[in-house]
């Protein structure tokens, strides 16, 4: 069976309820050294730097801090998993409110090409209409945009998306 043939009904073939993951292993070995970095440029902060330090060892533990609670923020803010329900999809965090949509209510699901470039659903929370953006940067991102135009018949595409959609029912 080809990688085509499994995006077609890919949620028949696959089943439900199921997930997709970041690679956890990947994920806290990232945290783990982002707060080692951090640990060692506050150290160096205090114990290695004196007044007879270059400004480039003054300089440099702020560089370090800089990059690393970049990174932790990234790890801690970005999805870490998405559950595929019957009823619903779920994008989980690690340190940020989980996002849960209703198949139903979702309305458009469009493409941003900016510098950033991620997914947006426009869904309907009973309230107000509401962009929910995640980034491209998952694991097997085709195969879950397939799977949420398939039980998203009701939903509208941009030019980007339509294309990327290998499911027939979603073509339609």
């Amino acid at each position: 069976m080809s990688k085509k043939d499994i995006l077609i009904d890919i949620n028949e073939t696959l089943g439900l309820p199921r997930s997709y993951r970041f690679n956890p292993f990947l994920r806290f070995f990232t945290i783990l050294m982002a707060i080692g970095a951090i640990g060692y440029g506050v150290w160096y902060i205090f114990n290695g730097v004196d007044a007879d330090s270059s400004s480039f060892h003054k300089g440099v533990p702020f560089v370090i801090l800089f990059f690393a609670f970049s990174s932790l923020l990234k790890n801690f803010l970005s999805i870490n998993s998405v559950y595929f329900e019957k009823e619903q999809i779920s994008f989980k965090y690690l340190g940020r409110k989980n996002t849960t949509i209703k198949w139903d209510s979702i309305k458009k699901i469009s493409f941003s090409s900016g510098k950033s470039r991620f997914i947006i659903l426009n869904y309907d929370n009973g309230e107000k209409l509401i962009d929910f953006q995640f980034t491209i940067a998952f694991p097997k991102m085709i195969e879950i945009l397939n799977a949420i135009a398939e039980l998203c018949p009701q939903a509208e595409y941009d030019e980007f998306i339509s294309n990327v959609i290998v499911s027939t029912e979603a073509k339609q």
